[in-house]
């Protein structure tokens, strides 16, 4: 209910001047039905109050009073109110997803076992199959960004695509996640905005700045999944005779990715809770898009009853003889 009066607003706010002309007619009625005034041209003042008899003349179930309820009423179902949305007619199945996964030469460190880029790719298809049949979208990084995949509502096929993604097979060497932001963007404006998750180790410093681009989009979510763990966790696995061959994570700079465009960093975790942590930001800022886009029913269809149940009252013998 405290919702309903914090969304009540009037699709139609002009037609509410409609009720300056209704009132003028009432108080012209009104001033008609007072039988003082229509006889003081012609009785004289001190006889006037003696010579009218007091009646049911005031009722309020007559014409005058009808109208004086029905009048607002016809006025706010002109207007519009409105307090729920409808169903919208892009609504999508589910989120649109464009996922950019890191095969920079870093990728290939094993402090997560197997590798780093086996990790990630084990983590993704978990994210896949709890989405079902959603549009997702793949794309691959190092020194450049590349399209591995359009958006697609078929599984089976991005797990084919993901499977090949190898580390080196990208044209040339660096690590530079800005560079799907355009590529990323291009294929979220074909669904009405989603989200694009980047799965990586790591950036350079000058990355946040082409992802503050984002920021200026409201229907473009950015999340950041890291892969890998600390220099703190490698010199800690190093004293206990641990060794592997790994850079360490880049968290500062993917945490700055994140915060450059109001984001989301997370880490991998041992357990599922990244991934539902994941899984859920995905999916809330899909029903905000989607409540953004749905449209607002009109509820003056809701007065039209009584309206019409007081426009039956017209049909009463003599009752227009009643002013």
């Amino acid at each position: 209910m405290i919702d309903a009066l914090a969304n009540l607003h009037f699709l139609r706010p002009a037609w509410l001047l409609l009720i300056i002309p209704f009132a003028l007619m009432s108080v012209m009625q009104w001033r008609r039905r007072d039988l003082s005034r229509q006889w003081e041209p012609v009785i004289a003042a001190h006889l006037l109050p003696r010579m009218i008899v007091p009646g049911s003349q005031r009722r309020l179930f007559s014409p005058f009073g009808v109208s004086i309820l029905l009048s607002p009423l016809v006025v706010i179902a002109i207007a519009g109110p409105s307090w729920t949305r409808g169903d919208s007619p892009f609504a999508q199945d589910s989120a649109a997803l464009v996922i950019a996964v890191d095969l920079s030469e870093s990728m290939d460190s094993t402090d997560l076992q197997p590798t780093r880029l086996q990790r990630a790719r084990d983590k993704i298809l978990q994210l896949a199959e709890s989405r079902g049949d959603a549009y997702t979208a793949l794309l691959a990084y190092a020194g450049t960004g590349h399209t591995v995949l359009p958006l697609s509502n078929d599984s089976t096929v991005l797990l084919h695509y993901l499977d090949a993604l190898r580390v080196g097979m990208l044209p040339r060497r660096g690590k530079a996640p800005e560079s799907v932001v355009d590529s990323a963007m291009a294929l979220l404006a074909q669904r009405s905005g989603g989200t694009l998750l980047i799965v990586g180790d790591g950036a350079s410093d000058e990355s946040a700045d082409a992802f503050a681009r984002l920021r200026e989009t409201g229907d473009v979510q950015l999340l950041v999944w890291g892969m890998g763990r600390s220099q703190e966790e490698l010199d800690a696995d190093a004293a206990r005779g641990l060794h592997s061959r790994a850079q360490p994570l880049q968290e500062e700079q993917l945490r700055a990715i994140a915060d450059a465009a109001d984001g989301y960093y997370r880490r991998l975790s041992a357990d599922d809770s990244d991934l539902r942590d994941i899984q859920r930001r995905i999916n809330r800022h899909y029903q905000l898009s989607e409540d953004s886009s749905r449209p607002w029913v009109d509820g003056g269809y809701h007065l039209l009853p009584l309206i019409m149940l007081l426009f039956v009252l017209w049909f009463r013998a003599g009752w227009v003889l009643r002013w």
